[in-house]
Parts: C-alpha cells; structure tokens; sequence
C-alpha cells in the first residue's frame, strides 16, 4: 500500500487540449525516470490548472485506474473531453496532472486488478484524494463520493460556518489533531 507522486506534468496548451497534447505528455513520461512505474502502475491522478501567476495547481478532477496504467486512464478521450470543459473556464492557465502510482515497497509498479477485481488501496486513496481537493476547491467536478463531503456538517470541525467553533468543538479539533 505504497504510492509514489509524479508531477506536474503540464499539458503545454493555452485553449483546447487536444490528442497531440497527451501524446507530448506521454512521451515525456515515458523518457522520464518515472515513465516505466506510470505506463504499468495502477494508482490515482489528480487534474488541475494553475491560473497565470498563482503559486499552487487547483485540483479540479480526481479519478483512479485499477485495471489500466494510471497514465493511460488518466489520459484516455473520455477524460481528455471533461479536461477540456473544466479548461475551457479558464483565460490563462496550464493544465496539469499529478499522479500516484501505486507500487511495491521496493518502487516497483503493483499489478493491475484482474476482470471485476478491485484494489481496496486505491479506492480508499481516491476517496481521501476528493476530500482534500474537495477542501481546497470546492468546485471540484467529481460528482461520485462527494454528497457526504459536501453536505456533512460537524459543529466547528467538518465543513464549519463562521463563528461556529465552541469550546467542546474546539477541545475536539485539539484531541482528533485536526
């Protein structure tokens, strides 16, 4: 239950994300020292944009790949048009993707799930993934696993208000470390 991050990797367009844009990218995976763990791995990837002078990537999509390598899911035609309509809002920014192989704990890249076979690891990885992006964007496009993230509400701890925080909240968020 190891995962390696490898990115961002920046799809090198300003407008439309096309076919040879992926091509680009995968052939700079594949010539990267990753490239090997990524065109095999199963595991998770995260899409996201950096808007034209900001710090950090905004994830906007998480999915996983466990019966596929993670590059050739995260990269398929089917993402490739939902990247394109979450970009499509954006003036100035480089599309990114971050990816989370799943390997060995000697960094080799684990098999992938077998026909109707699921990889417990990698889903728990995903659901993790959407609360966090969830967190840092809640305009994040997953629809599946968020109902609970969006509309659970604990008093001053899980998706707080303003002035929410009492003095049990606040000794909870103290005892839980959050």
């Amino acid at each position: 239950m190891k995962f390696e991050v490898f990115g961002p990797y920046y799809l090198s367009t300003k407008s439309i994300i096309r076919r040879d844009h992926v091509v680009s990218l995968r052939e700079e995976v594949a010539e990267s020292d990753c490239g090997g763990i990524l065109s095999t791995a199963p595991g998770c990837y995260v899409f996201g944009v950096k808007p034209s002078g900001a710090q950090r990537v905004i994830p906007w999509y998480v999915g996983k790949a466990e019966r596929q390598p993670v590059i050739k899911e995260a990269t398929n035609d089917q993402h490739l048009q939902l990247y394109n309509e979450i970009f499509d809002s954006y003036h100035n920014g480089s599309p990114a993707l971050y990816f989370l192989p799943s390997t060995t704990p000697k960094g080799r890249p684990t098999a992938l799930a077998t026909a109707g076979g699921n990889k417990p690891a990698i889903e728990f990885l995903e659901d993790w993934l959407i609360a966090a992006c969830l967190k840092t964007n809640p305009l994040l496009w997953n629809v599946k696993k968020t109902r609970l993230l969006r509309e659970l509400y604990v008093r001053g701890i899980f998706n707080p208000r303003k002035g929410d925080l009492n003095t049990a909240a606040g000794s909870f968020k103290k005892c839980i470390g959050v």
